[in-house]
């Protein structure tokens, strides 16, 4: 005879499967087809992906949990499964924009179709330019926080006497982290709420990181109180990769930071220092040598190696959906996969000297993407060139 559980108990199992476990428990009978089908599961399973908490039922309006979750994974997988060929190229006249780029839309949790890639950079004459892809710390040693869209001024906070090179911000906003030009400085850690809201008459709230030397750091977009230091020496023989978790504690009735050392590991000395990091689910780290990319465990143990670059990769671009690496006049596309005990990396869509004209002897000088546009920074000589690749799929 056939022992039916009752709906909550096989529930309760369900939470436990992923994406294609709770899809294929859902093939099985009628009854588990209809808890596998719950809001409850898929709305999990979303929470665990995206940041979609403040994603309510009156945003999806007719549509269900699991209809939301899916429609953004085929979103994801757009760039993950392109081709060349399904790319529409455009490219700009010759700018001069030295300073970073960034998306200002374009991966938004909608049950809508892929909207709009707009991209912004700041010219030479301080001005906001803005381009439909489709169609900051200061040398003073400040930090300045503002509110949008007015970019009104909230405060400003002496951090450093030298000045700021790294500043990130932690994925929930809780963390500012910043690293000063003196390499002899120690790195720093502040609660956001102390430089929104700086009390008058005493320093903001904030934490200093025992490792000098510090070249890049990078918050884990999983675990969000978590940072990854690397530091080098003065010699770039030894590089070292420092893990920290950060708490806050009442002690005394203040509130004061804690920064514990959760791992560390050494690079091996016949590697080549590396440029560019970045992580993703909190144990672990990837990072660019000559024309390969490593994926390391924070405890040092190499998970992946993948060799798609011909030449040095001389840029990268990490977020918590996609990797980016270029070399020459050549791009290549990793998705992270989740599976096993860490997330890896799949290897995706290739570009190699698709666009034509005068950037095709140029560098690429900065690389970065959406769900449905790559866009490169290409320099020659003293100019640059936007070229924005958008699917057409």
């Amino acid at each position: 005879m056939e022992i039916q559980l009752p709906d909550l108990a096989l529930k309760r199992i369900f939470s436990f499967l992923d994406l294609f476990g709770l899809l294929q428990a859902s093939q099985v009978n009628k009854h588990w087809n209809r808890i596998a089908e719950s809001d409850f599961l898929w709305r999990s399973l979303s929470l665990q992906r995206w940041d979609c908490s403040n994603f309510t039922d009156q945003h999806l309006g007719a549509h269900t949990w699991k209809q939301f979750f899916l429609h953004q994974r085929r979103k994801e997988l757009q760039l993950a499964l392109a081709q060349p060929h399904n790319f529409i190229y455009k490219v700009t006249k010759n700018i001069a924009y030295e300073m970073e780029l960034a998306y200002l839309s374009g991966n938004s949790l909608t049950m809508k179709e892929q909207e709009k890639s707009i991209i912004c950079s700041i010219s030479p004459k301080r001005e906001l330019c803005t381009w439909d892809v489709q169609e900051v710390g200061d040398a003073a040693g400040d930090i300045y926080t503002f509110t949008l869209p007015g970019l009104r001024d909230v405060s400003k906070v002496t951090a450093f006497q030298y000045s700021i090179v790294l500043l990130h911000c932690s994925p929930d906003k809780k963390w500012v982290f910043a690293c000063g030009a003196h390499r002899r400085t120690l790195p720093q850690v502040f609660l956001t709420e102390s430089l929104v809201r700086p009390s008058e008459g005493s320093a903001p709230l904030s934490t200093s990181l025992p490792h000098k030397l510090c070249v890049s750091a990078c918050w884990t977009p999983e675990v969000k109180n978590r940072i990854t230091l690397m530091s080098q020496s003065t010699t770039g023989k030894k590089t070292e990769f420092i893990t920290f978790d950060l708490t806050t504690k009442r002690t005394g009735g203040q509130t004061v930071i804690q920064a514990h050392e959760i791992a560390s590991f050494q690079l091996a000395a016949h590697l080549e220092p590396p440029i560019w990091m970045g992580a993703n689910d909190g144990y672990t780290i990837v990072f660019t040598n000559g024309p390969y990319l490593l994926l390391f465990s924070i405890t040092g143990f190499l998970l992946q190696r993948f060799e798609d670059h011909q030449a040095a990769i001389n840029n990268f671009w990490v977020d918590p959906r996609y990797v980016l690496t270029t070399s020459k006049n050549s791009v290549h596309v990793y998705m992270w996969e989740e599976g096993g005990r860490h997330p890896h990396l799949r290897s995706c869509c290739h570009l190699e000297n698709i666009w034509h004209g005068p950037t095709t002897h140029g560098c690429i000088s900065s690389v970065m993407c959406d769900n449905a546009s790559i866009v490169l920074k290409v320099t020659v000589s003293e100019s640059s060139t936007l070229v924005m690749c958008s699917l057409n799929m």
